[in-house]
């Protein structure tokens, strides 16, 4: 399977700004964004997993998989649906 990639952290965030839902994959675990009135992120199909965020940067600044902030890792996930 193909899989998008970003090329740049601006990127992903305008992707977000004008898609609203971003599905994708990092470490073999699959993720679900969804960007409305607040972000929401979970990992897919696992609502326990479930994250609030009032704004972007909130997310950016504060979202981590296994350790690693997301505005780091803005580039070396792999975009399933957008």
């Amino acid at each position: 399977m193909m899989y998008d990639t970003y090329s740049s952290l601006k990127e992903f965030i305008d992707d977000l700004k004008a898609v609203g839902e971003i599905e994708f994959e990092y470490n073999d675990k699959h993720y679900s964004l969804l960007y409305y009135d607040k972000i929401y992120i979970c990992e897919y199909n696992k609502p326990e997993t479930e994250e609030e965020y009032d704004t972007i940067e909130e997310f950016l600044n504060n979202y981590k998989i296994d350790g690693t902030s997301i505005k780091d890792l803005a580039t070396r996930i792999k975009v399933i649906f957008h």
